[in-house]
């Protein structure tokens, strides 16, 4: 299956009720999804590719609830002529309002007593701990029934992996564990029967992007203009160094054979005026280099980064969300229409 991602116009989706990826999916209100995308589609009427956070913590407490939850919201999107890319799996952890996901100790050997460091991942032996047995039923739950379902575009493997200044040491046990895993991730999907394309979402990391080529079909990764500066990325903080970033991102797609997406982008401001100034600067340099994308994030939501501060911890992201908690769009937002394909 195809995707072109040059005409990929969307973006990430976290329902509004949730603190964390268990808590939106454990609490799942499909009424409510109902809702807001379709509210974001009156607003953003070009909308056709929705980055959709899963859950495996919350498929392993009602396996049979998630499933009707996750086929209930594919036939939402649907309905609205908008495809899918779920995210299986993060490794993304904020220190403000965690997200929840796969903890180090889960893929690393040796570094808990649920990861034994005599039995590795393999792609013909996934059942080697209770751990894999875990990640392997989920896979199995998820992707196994979805496998040639078409509302699905592409499975991204897993939400920024290999975020640490370890993704430079070619000898980090870290690392190597983390790749491995990846990997495992990549074949048990690709055994299962998936016929659409597989991507892992990348932070801003050229290393991070070119360590795990190699286990996609489509490069993804996610460009963030930092306007307000960033300690460990300063080279994202300028547009200068966001533009050089994006042509280095550009020559590797281009390397690889492979195309390249922008699954999460557009980096957060309180004011709502910076906050479109951020998204222009943004979004004009994908589009000039044919990138598409899935801005983060569409909604109001209690996870990290996505609300205001009254309803909770604000990070130095501030705020990503373009749909308000009361439903309205944020003031000068309708500009994202303006880069829909044409």
């Amino acid at each position: 299956m195809a995707l072109d991602t040059s005409r990929v116009f969307g973006f990430n989706y976290d329902g509004s009720w949730g603190t964390s990826g268990l808590d939106l999916w454990v609490h799942h209100d499909h009424g409510l999804m109902a809702k807001e995308v379709a509210r974001g589609k009156r607003y953003f009427p070009a909308w056709n590719t929705a980055r959709w956070w899963l859950s495996h913590e919350a498929y392993q407490r009602d396996p049979e609830r998630f499933a009707a939850n996750f086929e209930a919201g594919l036939g939402v999107f649907a309905e609205h002529g908008i495809g899918v890319v779920p995210v299986l799996f993060n490794r993304w952890r904020d220190p403000w309002c965690d997200f929840g996901g796969v903890p180090l100790d889960h893929i690393l050997p040796g570094a808990s007593s649920w990861s034994r460091s005599d039995t590795l991942f393999t792609a013909v032996d996934v059942a080697t701990t209770q751990v894999e047995q875990l990640f392997g039923a989920y896979l199995a739950g998820v992707v196994g029934p979805h496998a040639d379902d078409e509302r699905v575009v592409a499975w991204d493997l897993c939400n920024e992996p290999l975020m640490g200044t370890y993704v430079e040491d070619d000898a980090s046990p870290v690392l190597a564990a983390e790749l491995r895993w990846l990997g495992w991730v990549a074949d048990s999907c690709r055994h299962l029967g998936a016929f659409q394309p597989l991507t892992i979402g990348n932070f801003a990391s050229l290393t991070a992007i070119r360590r795990t080529e190699p286990l996609v079909d489509v490069i993804s990764f996610h460009p963030y203009y930092m306007w307000n500066g960033h300690p460990t990325q300063p080279h994202m903080a300028t547009v200068e160094g966001f533009e050089a970033f994006l042509d280095e991102a550009v020559a590797i797609a281009s390397e690889a054979g492979k195309p390249l997406l922008a699954n999460e982008t557009v980096w957060g401001a309180r004011d709502d005026a910076t906050h479109v100034e951020v998204m222009r600067v943004t979004l004009g340099a994908l589009r000039a280099r044919g990138i598409g994308f899935t801005v983060h994030a569409l909604q109001h939501s209690l996870v990290a980064d996505l609300h205001e501060d009254v309803y909770g911890p604000v990070s130095h992201a501030e705020w990503l969300h373009f749909v308000r908690a009361d439903g309205s769009l944020r003031a000068g937002h309708e500009a994202f229409n303006e880069y829909a394909p044409g």
